[in-house]
């Protein structure tokens, strides 16, 4: 299986034209169940879920916990006189965790996921000049993640954690004028191709404050009025996270070459000459350091609230393609609430009450520069986590074990047709399986 993830994790799943900025566009760092909060999951405290975005997270699970996820985006990119659909899915995750029987809570996790992806065809027209021609700007390519983390909670209510990553892809870049109806003029491309690799390092923590609170309620079936106090206890989690500084050195070659115009517009490449060739080109990619910050309210599994921001520094990395385009820093703010109406999964009846029901929003600055602009994107996302649920008996207690089948719908909008930019509106559908299972049980025989 994850010889699988790695092979479709090759195959690019956008089609944005803005992934050809810098390394591409940034993949979200988390599974189906994060994207339904609108990417909050720092904060996360589960004994069956965790987060790759804070390795501490690993240190709260009792079981262990396997992640895998697809999703498919459905797109409609606008300019202030054209229209086009777009259509693109990919594997994006897989990973594992599992805690160990240690007398402080100790857990391990590996796996590996999306970091970048590049896919893009631009074409330019231009008819004012004598014979016509158009400028073709073509990528593809990604970066991935493969990952191992280790997660410990030194003191009760405080866990603490590390990733330690290596980056690994390749990027293809394509730019050429063709004049497709004339000879009388050489069509002319220059393609560039990199495969890169380097280390990386997450940091993370997590502290949870519990606070009792004391409600009333009435008595079901009672008509006197008489209510009755009930105990809530509320965990208030506070995360933060710090990623660290990359350096990753690439490895490819530069080509370019004239080529009959006529002949490829009808698909077929017909080369006249070649003007470059460095089949040993060496380079250097900057992943800048980054850090987020979190809370969640949650009261056990029945709800939770959660608010997140993320902040990668890409101000202080050179725009190798553009050095006067210097990039942003990548901001993102999430906020996200779920709910689960019945947490006695032992009852037999009464099956969507024990689905998680969630619901997110997202506001993100991009670090993609534009004609000076930088590039906003905001979107919203509600999701269903399905369970599935078995039963297993540690010792003398009998426990539910819940694996879920989470879908999350998401509405994306990025960029504006102002400025001769183009607006994206993306509809993606993601679905993550999420089974648990006890690992490493010691059985007593009587």
């Amino acid at each position: 299986m994850v010889l699988l993830t790695s092979m479709a994790m090759a195959q690019s799943g956008t089609q944005s034209p803005y992934s050809s900025s810098g390394l591409g566009e940034l993949k979200f760092t988390g599974f189906a169940q994060h994207r339904a909060n609108g990417g909050a999951s720092r904060a996360q405290v589960s004994i069956n879920n965790f987060s790759i975005s804070n390795p501490a997270s690993y240190a709260n699970l009792k079981f262990t916990a396997y992640d895998v996820g697809l999703d498919a985006s459905f797109g409609k990119l606008k300019t202030a006189d054209q229209e086009a659909k777009t259509a693109s899915g990919n594997l994006s995750y897989f990973a594992m965790a599992f805690p160990l029987n240690t007398a402080k809570p100790m857990a391990l996790s590996f796996g590996t996921y999306q970091f970048t992806e590049v896919g893009y065809e631009i074409k330019n027209r231009i008819n004012t000049d004598t014979p016509s021609y158009y400028n073709l700007f073509r990528g593809n390519g990604g970066l991935n993640k493969v990952y191992a983390g280790y997660a410990v909670s030194p003191a009760k209510n405080w866990n603490i954690g590390m990733n330690a990553a290596l980056i690994f892809g390749n990027i293809q870049s394509l730019s050429a004028k063709v004049y497709p109806n004339t000879n009388a003029k050489f069509s002319f491309s220059d393609e560039t191709y990199t495969a890169y690799s380097g280390f990386d390092f997450d940091f993370g923590t997590q502290y949870s404050v519990l606070n009792n609170v004391h409600i009333k309620q009435k008595v079901k079936g009672d008509t006197t009025g008489l209510k009755k106090t009930k105990k809530v206890t509320l965990k208030h989690t506070f995360a933060a996270t710090f990623n660290t500084h990359s350096s990753l050195n690439g490895d490819g070659y530069r080509y370019a070459e004239t080529f009959v115009g006529p002949l490829f517009e009808k698909g077929t490449l017909v080369n006249i000459d070649t003007l470059i060739f460095d089949d040993n080109k060496k380079s250097t990619a900057i992943k800048p350091s980054g850090f987020g910050v979190a809370y969640s309210l949650t009261n056990g599994e029945k709800w939770g609230i959660t608010a997140e921001m993320e902040q990668n520094q890409w101000s202080g990395v050179t725009n190798l393609a553009n050095a006067n385009n210097p990039f942003f820093d990548n901001v993102r703010y999430s906020v996200g609430v779920n709910i689960i109406p019945n947490t006695r999964y032992e009852d037999e009846k009464g099956y969507f009450k024990k689905v998680r029901y969630s619901a997110g929003f997202k506001s993100e600055k991009l670090y993609y520069n534009f004609f000076g602009e930088q590039i906003n994107e905001i979107g919203i996302s509600f999701g269903l986590g399905l369970p599935v649920i078995k039963s297993i008996r540690i010792e003398e207690e009998k426990l539910p074990v819940v694996s879920r089948v989470n879908i999350t719908a998401e509405y994306l909008k990025r960029g504006t047709t102002e400025n001769g930019l183009i607006q994206e509106n993306y509809f993606n559908i993601i679905l993550g399986l999420n089974l648990n299972d006890k690992w490493f049980t010691k059985r007593k025989y009587r």
